[in-house]
């Protein structure tokens, strides 16, 4: 109910902070590195954090005091995981495309009442492993020891079309695949599945949007921003449709990282903890975390 104008620091040096960071992250996973070179990776991810801190962050925090946020970011600040800063470790972070789109998105899950803050915690959630990935069969496998009753799409049994089925309406979906970010067309933006990809534009076939969705994949949650600060993208799109709530990864992920976050993220959620605040919670024992909270949070 008021409104408050503080003054960050430098915008260009935050955007190549932001740049350099997600350079880095991407550098850091999925590969073998030697010890110099991942210290040194290690160290240039903390000072980029610290500068974000610095020039976003730190002007903030007397407004904030304990609170969480809801971010709109611009330009290359769309694709920072927020919740590795100093000063928003631990806390609720939530991203939006626009104040207004979080707006209608918060008063849709608040018409729910509480059993809708606690949906999560009484459903069977759609667990897809996509093929290929190390990790995913044993990630699903795991959460689903956390939903009773919940039988996982596995295998050949993970297809698009049962995964699209499902998702449909769906209170909350948890899909561990490989992931692929298209820049030139980020509508052909996609999840390997089993028969095939999974199209960001195939979501828009959805009758019904689905609740919350946790994409447990490399680059899903990278953006494209255009003129308008427009952003676009697969967490995009099922925003657009109406999902409330993306928990997605702004860069390459490490794969045994992402099952243990993960794991305990949805031990959170089953507590009744909201999306933002399980993610904070899960990702405090993450040194690295490029998990994001995006939508109602």
């Amino acid at each position: 109910e008021r409104v408050r104008l503080v003054e960050l620091g430098d915008l260009d040096v935050a955007m190549e902070a932001a740049r350099r960071l997600s350079a880095d992250l991407d550098a850091q996973a999925g590969r073998w590195l030697p010890d110099r070179l991942a210290a040194v990776i290690g160290d240039s991810i903390r000072h980029q954090t610290e500068i974000l801190a610095e020039h976003v962050v730190g002007p903030l925090l007397p407004v904030l005091k304990d609170d969480g946020a809801v971010i709109v970011p611009v330009g290359a600040l769309a694709s920072v995981p927020w919740s590795m800063l100093p000063g928003l470790r631990g806390r609720p972070v939530t991203i939006a495309p626009s104040a207004s789109s979080w707006l209608a998105s918060w008063r849709s899950l608040q018409s729910g009442g509480e059993s809708r803050e606690k949906s999560a915690a009484a459903v069977h959630p759609l667990l897809v492993a996509g093929p290929d990935l190390r990790h995913a069969v044993p990630e699903v496998t795991e959460i689903a020891k956390i939903y009773p009753g919940s039988r996982p799409l596995t295998n050949h049994d993970a297809t698009v079309e049962k995964t699209l089925q499902a998702l449909d309406g769906a209170e909350l979906a948890h899909l561990a695949a490989h992931g692929h970010h298209d820049r030139d067309n980020v509508l052909f933006s996609r999840l390997d599945l089993a028969d095939g990809p999974l199209m960001a534009y195939d979501i828009q076939r959805l009758s019904t949007a689905p609740k919350q969705v946790v994409l447990s994949a490399c680059d899903v949650g990278r953006t494209i921003v255009r003129p308008g600060d427009e952003i676009l993208g697969f967490t995009a799109a099922l925003l657009h449709i109406g999902t409330p709530t993306v928990i997605s990864s702004v860069t390459r992920v490490v794969g045994d990282a992402a099952t243990g976050l993960m794991t305990a993220y949805h031990r959170e959620l089953r507590k009744g903890v909201r999306p933002a605040q399980a993610l904070a919670a899960a990702s405090e024992a993450e040194q690295f975390c490029p998990f994001v909270c995006f939508g109602a949070g």
